[in-house]
């Protein structure tokens, strides 16, 4: 059962990889989510790279979701919101493990709060490299190409997806998009939006943003994989970024 008025957590950038030990460290980071927190929302690369087919998940893969499974027993609602190291993943894992799952953002209220939650690789239109790859990577005919690929070939191109998607887009990481975020978050405040969540810049971030005649708040989560910190929403509270 749900809990709607239960504290949330919010995380993103975990990248975990196949033999890295920080997937064992995600694992007791769900097993200990604090029992108040009702919703967990994960805004996408959970994992260096995910593809949403059930051959091509490894071991890593299934470890988390057992996780993820054993915190959706307990009452936590599960919400994930895609990335850039994602792909298809609803027909496969929409309704199990994750209550909602989107493949650009949601629109939802959390904590009494009327939020917009995104990966954020959609708020710098200036990179207009990646853009064009995602265009290509998110293609439903794309991917249908893709699976008639024996799963071998399957794989070593996944594998070659992870390296490719390590160093990427670094010019545009170097620096934060202060003037692209704003654009992106003023005319979903101007439309009711109290709260903007982020990933995908690997910075801790908060700003103050004035559009509509409304003020709203935009966060930027932390990879959390740098150092297991989250974004914390509580009823009635400010938000904070806490430490697991």
């Amino acid at each position: 059962m749900t809990r709607p008025g239960a504290p949330v957590a919010l995380l993103g950038d975990a990248h975990l990889r196949d033999g890295d030990g920080e997937v064992d460290a995600f694992v007791r980071f769900l097993d200990a989510l604090p029992a108040e927190i009702g919703t967990l929302a994960i805004l996408g690369d959970l994992f260096a790279a995910w593809i949403g087919r059930a051959e091509l998940a490894r071991a890593h893969h299934r470890l988390v979701l057992d996780a993820l499974r054993r915190l959706r027993g307990r009452g936590c609602r599960l919400i994930y919101v895609e990335g850039n190291h994602d792909f298809f993943l609803a027909p496969l894992y929409a309704g199990d493990p994750f209550d909602l799952l989107a493949d650009e953002a949601l629109d939802l209220t959390l904590a009494g709060r009327r939020a917009h939650l995104a990966h954020g690789d959609l708020v710098n239109r200036r990179d207009r490299q990646y853009l064009a790859w995602r265009a290509i990577s998110k293609n439903a005919l794309f991917f249908r190409l893709f699976n008639l690929a024996p799963r071998g070939v399957r794989s070593r191109l996944v594998d070659g997806l992870e390296r490719s998607l390590a160093g990427t887009n670094m010019q545009f990481r170097g620096g934060f998009p202060v003037a692209e975020c704003e654009a992106y978050a003023a005319g979903r405040i101007a439309g009711g939006a109290d709260l903007l969540v982020f990933g995908h810049f690997h910075e801790e971030r908060r700003m103050e943003i004035a559009a509509g005649g409304r003020r709203g708040e935009v966060y930027v989560l932390p990879a959390w994989r740098s150092g297991h910190r989250y974004l914390r929403l509580d009823p009635g509270s400010e938000p904070a970024f806490v430490s697991s």
